[in-house]
């Protein structure tokens, strides 16, 4: 099992797909691709949940009462979604029969990524109690999931009327009807249950698709928006009132069924309904009608409704945004935010009104917009073409602390409640990304938010890296630059060039002061700069093609010592600052294929892995030019097909006469592109440009630990490694390749954009603008952090950070709640070692026993209780009683419980100090004796934690705790002495 979980996705594009608020309006849900994640606009925070749906999530409803959320994705399947373990519940198909595309047929024969979407509504009732989804033509109401039913929902009811796709639903105050807008131009009235003497009935005022339709709050009015933008009210009144003249009446058997209920149910309906006119008997008559105004050539594509403050938003194509009051429909004010909404494909409202969340597929863009103040709350956007490089500062949260320290004037794209973030359980760094948009952006490792954006660069950013000091980040990038980016005042302070060449690597020294980077082009040389003075130093000949890789070694020892990498399958050492007395000689080493990435062990052993184009990584012993290991990775890469493709994921025709061969069925054609070690050096990160897994190898061994899959999901093409084959025609080519769809998008003007940037994509242009939009789903680069607890995999469709200490951000429930496996994993299994002996010992007062099972249990909530259940005189005894196999996991939970700030922390500060004063005198000796594998070999090191990193995060949470103790006692240090000089007076 593997100690890394994901923590989130930075930088994750908005796919499409609906946004909504959580019912206390603290947080937004937002689909991203298979995905969602959660944005806590009070903390400013974002956590991704690991749980995943088998294609990309179009709708996101959140239970009105419970932690649950149910998820439907763009095929038709739905998920029941626990939010506060990260886990589903129940799994369901929504199937019609009314559209193509249908869940018999597991899979559209629409390109993956242009699916057509068979849900596009669905919504809970107000009184949590039914579920409501349009599942094309069709409206289903499902009962809600509850406990008694093991949370499945089973089906209440299926209404049909509509002669297109139902676009939008929306529930009654009381519960009891439903409105829903469709693409033929009508809104239809529902009853959920039969109610005798109603009919439902339709409108047809409008003369285009119809985006939405919403009650009011006292039932009494319906009204919609269409697609050119008119807004038309229907007001609800009796059937004898004078003003229904020409409303239109049940005529036939529907009007005896309509008197019959009028006079004899009519009462009963309305008593329940509590509205000053029943629905059930009520005629519709048009009110009032109105129009948006909005500009030329763009049309209404999402409306959504607050009933209890009766405002309504509309979001247009052309990026602006409307608010109007309703009944009114006085336009408060029409909106554009910046470029980064050029379209809005989702719009919601918090429950107070006082927040709008606004969404755009096409940029990648989240924006929670306070429209009274006309303020952002948050804005998030990804890399538009993805991320292709990654690394983590060097400092810590030392770094980030450099941002507060600036004048409010020279920041810029800065998150304003940036501040609020504390260290919490797990490290913090700042990480750096590069994409292929030429953007570079920082973020932060816990929030996972941006905080500053920077967009000197006019071509692909290749390579990025932190000065060892962490105070400046150095990028690389294809149009001719490396730039030096200031991280105290947010500014490009330095622009290094050279001659008319690509830099696609780069690296800098222990000092700060030199800064090299590989180059392809008219010349493949390593260009070496004083970042200083921004002067070009020297320039490195001796490859014959492109440099894919420089990297300083890490030892102080062999500072100045260059080693650089290229595809000419050589490996160059180059000492930079003893090149005069050695007449610029270098030591090459010979590899078996193109070197493609190489990384230093961080132990000082002189060890250097490099991997290669043939699918292995090499391990280089640099004192004496000698490989010493090696690693074959291609069964371990696992990559998948694409549609495109005409030949197998393998370069085998058939298993027969290969019996005996254990490269046969093996893809030749598959490398890794980036590796890094961890902190430890016991371990080694790959990825693969064309695999959705990182591998993850013991350095020791050569042997893999365990491999992690980023996704699953469908929409990427690339995922499955077998291809159904009934979509091939005769010509040999596949139906996935085009795009059959005569439909209506669901995303209003996605089809115009998609021919757009056909005709203007180039042949060979795999990404950025001029490129055709493909789902591929590539791992360009990963990077670990310095103390190993976290590693991030730069990927095409977002930031993927993984964590031993991630943890669940549960809005409105509970605070926090772990979901890492890596650190509370039990130890040590056995008959006795069970939750109940521990309570059964506690209660007999053996406190000792009841620790020592607690530690071997590994149970956080069993640990916790023990821990605080101990006499504080018994401390010692305890602590004596603990093996040296289970130090580790002790220091382990001290270390989640002592910051207040953590998840799992708790405010006894005196009673974690005298735990660690005790285990620091009774066992250091045991302490001393680690050779750094954090216990015995018997027992799994915690979370894959060393004792020098376990030591180090002890040792910060300790100074953070002291810094804040501090200077609250600084500051009332003389109140302090006053009132305690008062204390030992006898004052009458």
């Amino acid at each position: 099992m593997s100690a890394y979980t994901l923590a989130d996705i930075c930088g994750a594009p908005y796919t499409g797909g609906r946004i909504c608020f959580s019912p206390d309006g603290g947080c937004i849900l937002a689909p991203v691709g298979n995905r969602i994640t959660v944005y806590d606009l009070q903390t400013s925070k974002s956590t991704t949940l690991s749980s995943q749906t088998r294609s990309d999530i179009a709708i996101v409803s959140y239970h009105p009462t419970l932690p649950l959320a149910i998820l439907i994705d763009c095929h038709g399947y739905g998920y029941i979604l626990n939010l506060l373990r990260d886990r589903i519940l129940h799994r369901l198909q929504f199937k019609s029969s009314s559209t193509v595309a249908t869940a018999k047929n597991k899979a559209s024969i629409l390109p993956a990524n242009e699916s057509q979407r068979l849900v596009r509504d669905a919504a809970f009732s107000p009184d949590a109690r039914f579920f409501a989804v349009a599942v094309g033509r069709k409206l289903c109401i499902w009962r809600a999931p509850e406990e008694h039913l093991s949370w499945r929902m089973t089906l209440h009811r299926e209404l049909t009327g509509h002669m297109d796709a139902i676009s939008s639903i929306d529930w009654s105050s009381d519960s009891r009807f439903i409105c829903t807008a469709s693409a033929d131009m009508t809104v239809r009235l529902w009853s959920v249950n039969p109610i005798e003497g109603f009919v439902p009935c339709a409108f047809v005022d409008h003369r285009r698709s119809v985006k939405g339709a919403f009650f009011s709050r006292d039932m009494g009015r319906i009204f919609a928006v269409s697609k050119e933008g008119v807004i038309i009210v229907w007001k609800a009144a009796d059937e004898g009132s004078p003003e229904n003249a020409n409303a239109a009446k049940p005529i036939g058997r529907n009007k005896a069924r309509a008197r019959k209920a009028s006079a004899e149910g009519g009462a009963e309906a309305a008593a329940t309904s509590g509205a000053a006119v029943d629905i059930a008997t009520a005629v519709w008559v048009k009110e009032t009608q109105a129009y948006c105004n909005q500009a030329k050539n763009t049309v209404v594509s999402r409306v959504s409704f607050n009933k209890n403050t009766n405002l309504v938003v509309i979001g247009f194509t052309g990026g602006l945004f409307g608010l109007y009051k309703f009944p009114t429909l006085d336009s408060i004010y029409t909106l554009r935010i910046g470029n980064e909404l050029p379209v809005v494909d989702s719009v919601d409202v918090s429950t107070d009104g006082d927040w709008l969340g606004l969404a755009c597929s096409e940029t990648g863009t989240i924006v929670v917009w306070e429209w009274k103040s006309e303020t952002f709350v948050m804005k998030q956007q990804g890399h538009h073409s993805g991320v292709r490089c990654v690394a983590f500062s060097t400092g810590g949260g030392d770094a980030i602390k450099l941002g507060g320290v600036v004048d409010k004037e020279l920041r810029t794209d800065v998150d304003q409640n940036y501040s609020g973030n504390n260290l919490g359980l797990g490290s913090r760094y700042v990480v750096a990304t590069g994409g292929f948009d030429g953007k570079v952006k920082l973020w932060d490792s816990n929030s996972g938010l941006c905080f500053v954006t920077f967009d000197e660069h006019t071509a692909s950013v290749e390579a990025v890296c932190f000065t060892p000091q962490a105070n400046a980040v150095i990028t690389a990038s294809l149009d001719g630059t490396v730039r030096a980016f200031d991280l105290l005042r947010y500014r490009n302070f330095r622009t290094l060039t050279a001659s008319r060449v690509q830099f696609i690597s780069v690296a800098c020294d222990s000092s700060g002061s030199i800064v090299c980077a590989g180059s392809r082009g008219d010349a493949n040389s390593v260009f070496i700069w004083s970042l200083q003075s921004g002067k070009l130093l020297d320039e490195l000949h001796g490859h014959s093609s492109a440099v894919t890789s420089v990297a300083f070694h890490p030892s102080l020892a062999f500072s100045g010592f260059l080693v650089s990498a290229s595809w000419d399958k050589f490996i160059n050492v180059w000492n930079i600052y003893g090149r005069a007395d050695k007449g610029g000689a270098t030591e090459p080493l010979l590899n078996s294929s193109s070197v493609v990435a190489i990384a230093f062990d961080p132990r000082d052993n002189n060890i250097l892995a490099a991997a290669v184009l043939c699918g292995n990584i090499l391990f280089w012993d640099l004192d004496n030019s000698e490989q010493i290991g090696s690693i074959d990775g291609l069964r371990d890469l696992q990559t998948g097909r694409d549609p495109t493709e005409f030949f197998a994921a393998n370069n085998s025709r058939g298993v027969r006469g290969h019996k005996g061969d254990l490269q046969a069925g093996l893809n030749r054609n598959q490398h890794f592109n980036s590796i890094a070690y961890a902190s430890s050096g016991r371990m080694l990160i790959a990825g693969s440009r064309n695999s959705a897994h990182v591998c993850v190898y013991n350095t020791e061994s050569y042997s893999l630990l365990y491999s992690l899959t980023l996704t699953r999901n469908r929409s990427f093409t690339g995922i499955n490694r077998e291809l159904n084959s009934r979509y091939m025609t005769e010509y040999g080519s596949s139906l996935q390749e085009w795009d059959l769809s005569d439909d209506e998008e669901v995303a209003e003007g996605a089809a115009e954009r998609r021919r757009i940037q056909s005709h203007y994509a180039l042949p060979g242009v795999q990404q950025g603008e001029l490129s055709r939009k493909s789902r591929r789903f590539h791992v360009w680069c990963v990077s670990c952090a310095p103390d190993g607890r976290q590693f991030a995999a730069a990927t095409s469709h977002g930031l993927y950070v993984y964590s031993v200490d991630a943890y669940i951000k549960t809005p409105n429930y509970v605070n926090e709640v772990l979901k890492s496996v890596g650190s509370f994993q039990p130890q040590l299994l056995t008959k006795n070692v069970t939750t109940g002996n521990v309570l059964s010992a506690l209660e007999a007062g053996e406190y000792s026993r009841a620790f020592v099972l607690a530690l071997a249990l590994n149970d956080f909530n069993t640990l916790l209780r023990c821990y605080e259940s101990v006499p504080i005189g018994s401390i010692g005894q305890v602590v004596a009683s603990v093996a040296p196999e289970f130090v580790c996991v002790c220091l382990n939970f001290i270390r989640a419980v002592l910051s207040p700030d953590s998840p799992c922390g708790t405010v006894h500060l005196q009673w974690h100090l005298l735990w660690l004063e005790e285990i620091f005198s009774i066992h250091m000796h045991t302490l001393g004796g680690l050779d750094g594998s954090g216990g015995a070999k018997s027992i799994a090191p915690v979370g894959q934690m060393d004792m020098r990193t376990m030591l180090l995060l002890l040792l910060r949470q300790l100074r953070q705790t002291k810094a804040t103790v501090s200077g609250v006692l600084s500051s009332n240090a003389h109140t302090v002495g006053y009132l305690a000089s008062l204390a030992g007076r006898n004052i009458d």
